[in-house]
């Protein structure tokens, strides 16, 4: 009669454990993704360790986007600006960007872009604001002189697109024409 209780009771534990089990499960992986979200979240800071030669730390990190229209066209944005010689004709703030470094990686500018998505990477030794106008003038690549420029940040006009203040996740449209 001790075996029989015995298993009642372990056939009443089961149950209890499965859901413990489910639980336990459904929390750890709450928290992974919650990690992972508050991690694509931060900005990424680099030691001068980590960077090589004597690079500053890289204490801000961040990604707008850039929408390019021209004439009625959509336009992509180059990869490679501020880090390409070709794509690089401002060098005027260089000294906050990440020099080249012993193992042979080129130097950036702090205002680049790694591919041809539109996305703009900020990644600076300093805290400060950068504008629209000083990505451009590091590409050289848009020639807006005698055209109309249409800007847009995040649906909204803007009427100065050169003085837009470059933002995580900002939505930047730029419509020249003739």
């Amino acid at each position: 009669m001790d075996t029989k209780e015995n298993n009642n009771c372990n056939d009443a534990i089961t149950p209890a454990n499965k859901n413990t089990k489910i639980i336990f499960v459904i929390v750890a992986v709450a928290v992974t993704i919650a990690l992972g979200i508050g991690l694509s979240l931060t900005p990424t800071t680099m030691s001068g360790a980590q960077m090589g030669g004597g690079n500053k730390a890289i204490i801000m990190h961040f990604h707008p986007h850039l929408n390019l229209i021209i004439d009625g066209k959509p336009v992509t944005v180059p990869s490679q600006i501020g880090i390409d010689p070709s794509l690089w004709k401002d060098h005027s703030l260089d000294h906050y960007g990440m020099q080249a470094m012993s193992n042979g990686m080129s130097g950036m500018a702090p205002l680049h872009t790694h591919d041809a998505t539109g996305t703009i990477h900020i990644e600076s030794n300093i805290i400060r604001n950068y504008t629209l106008g000083e990505f451009l003038n590091i590409w050289g690549g848009l020639d807006t002189n005698g055209k109309t420029v249409k800007a847009t940040l995040d649906g909204a006009p803007v009427s100065d697109y050169k003085n837009i203040i470059l933002r995580d996740g900002e939505q930047i449209n730029l419509d020249v024409a003739k």
